[in-house]
């Protein structure tokens, strides 16, 4: 196996031999091999891009917007309904919950409103969630935002990560990494888990072995709460060996627990582990081709090409292993 080194330098190797041959010699054949191993070094590392571990980046993962989920009805002995309120600002809420489930937006968004302006937390974080989306009235962005920050400034959590989001994406305000840090972390100390892998995401872009380190943590507490996007990121840093020593051991456990999941991208990591073999994790052409076949099923491009390239190289046994494994899944 060529060192790990001289393996992600080879493309770049290529095209620097490439371009003195082509600079330094004056046979044309000399001139002509040059030009070859410049298409191959941009050649192999296109083909890298595309064939390796997939991982979440900013922009990559639609991370505001997350709603309170509403109470259920509740009825006594006689089916009558049962009042769940006791003040106006909870009765306005629930009232809003109730034209929300049933897709009137605008009545909805008019209860939430009263609700909020009488400080209901709930009622100010699905009122800033309908402002971005432009439900029952004009998107509002930066109305989302004063109502997160009034949510958020109350201690709730997912205010926290809503808002958090806003300055990550600039909606509503301007972008500010430092200020979409402090409420992501203040939501992640709470426990949510979009925000702790948010925060690992803002860590993994920032320069620094340390950085690194912290993005490890912070993807694996919401990792450990089965955060699909969050493992299959601690899985990738685990298989790349960035900010932990490399173990494709773990890398496969993370990806095997977000793929359990339906998740396409931890789905399409199994396929290239298995079609490539790691240290410690043989080669194995029809799972390869199963686990591409799972994301291709839910749209991933890359997979279905690498999926019809495998097609080619089954032998008939594994051709008869994939439809037993695909027909049991």
């Amino acid at each position: 196996m060529i060192p790990k080194p001289i393996y992600e330098v080879l493309p770049y190797g290529y095209v620097l031999v490439g371009v003195l041959a082509v600079t330094g010699t004056d046979p044309i054949l000399g001139k002509a091999c040059g030009v070859l191993l410049i298409i191959v070094g941009v050649f192999v590392y296109q083909a890298r891009l595309r064939y390796r571990h997939r991982k979440l980046r900013l922009g990559d993962w639609s991370s505001g917007g997350a709603r309170h989920p509403g109470a259920a009805k509740r009825f006594n002995d006689h089916g009558e309904p049962v009042s769940r309120a006791r003040t106006k600002a909870q009765q306005d809420f629930y009232q809003g919950e109730e034209n929300y489930a049933e897709g009137n937006y605008a009545e909805a968004r008019q209860y939430y409103r009263q609700a909020a302006e009488q400080g209901h937390i709930s009622a100010q974080v699905n009122l800033g969630v309908m402002c971005v989306a432009g439900e029952g009235g004009p998107q509002d962005e930066e109305e989302a935002v004063h109502w997160y920050a009034q949510a958020a400034e109350q201690g709730d959590a997912l205010a926290q990560f809503n808002l958090g989001a806003m300055y990550v994406e600039g909606q509503g305000v301007a972008r500010n990494f430092d200020k979409a840090m402090h409420w992501y972390r203040r939501a992640a100390d709470q426990g949510n888990a979009p925000a702790q892998f948010s925060l690992g995401l803002l860590y993994e872009q920032s320069p620094g072995t340390l950085y690194l380190q912290e993005a490890v943590q912070w993807y694996r507490k919401a990792a450990e709460q089965g955060h699909a996007p969050a493992q299959v990121n601690l899985g990738a840093l685990y298989a790349e060996g960035h900010g932990v020593r490399q173990d494709f051991q773990e890398a496969l456990r993370w990806y095997q627990a977000a793929a359990a999941d339906g998740y396409a991208p931890a789905q399409f990591n199994l396929g290239v582990m298995y079609a490539e073999g790691q240290a410690g994790i043989l080669r194995d052409l029809a799972m390869a081709y199963v686990w591409f076949s799972r994301a291709a099923a839910q749209g991933d491009a890359d997979a279905r090409q690498f999926q019809q390239q495998l097609a080619a190289q089954l032998t008939t046994e594994q051709k008869t292993q994939v439809r037993q494994l695909l027909e049991t899944s």
